[in-house]
């Protein structure tokens, strides 16, 4: 049997195992020191942007109250308008009807025979010429 080799200086073993455990002592509590910071640091920012979201919600609201009066004047004036181009709209569709109708009647009525012309007495003077009726001033909206 073979003799299991005995080492002549245990305690030198032993101390580096203490040096080791130490050392990974120190790595451990750093660790937890970094992370404690990292966390401190996260808490102040976190607490930075809400104080600043905060405030920008505030400005927000201060907004809306300086622009509701706007608002509701604007909201009156698209209300107004969209009862007035209702209105319009009706009076168009009126007209477009009105207007297919007589077409229809005109295409549907048999063509008349064109009379026969008749021979004009001759006139001495021409006769003066009419001016045209000026064009019809353009509708305006209601």
């Amino acid at each position: 049997m073979a003799d299991p080799t005995i080492d002549p200086f245990p305690h030198e073993r032993l101390e580096q195992l203490d040096i080791a455990i130490a050392r990974l002592r120190y790595i451990a509590i750093a660790l937890l020191i970094v992370m404690i910071v990292g966390f401190a640091f996260l808490g102040v920012q976190i607490a930075r942007a809400n104080s600043r979201i905060d405030q920008l919600a505030a400005k927000v609201d201060g907004l809306d109250t300086a622009f509701g009066v706007k608002f509701e004047g604007v909201n009156a004036k698209v209300d107004s308008i969209s009862q007035r181009l209702a209105v319009e709209l009706k009076t168009m569709g009126a007209e477009i009807t009105a207007q297919t109708r007589a077409i229809a009647k005109s295409v549907a009525s048999p063509p008349t025979v064109p009379a026969q012309p008749t021979a004009a007495p001759t006139q001495s003077a021409p006769a003066p010429v009419q001016a045209k009726p000026a064009p019809a001033p353009p509708r305006s909206r209601p």
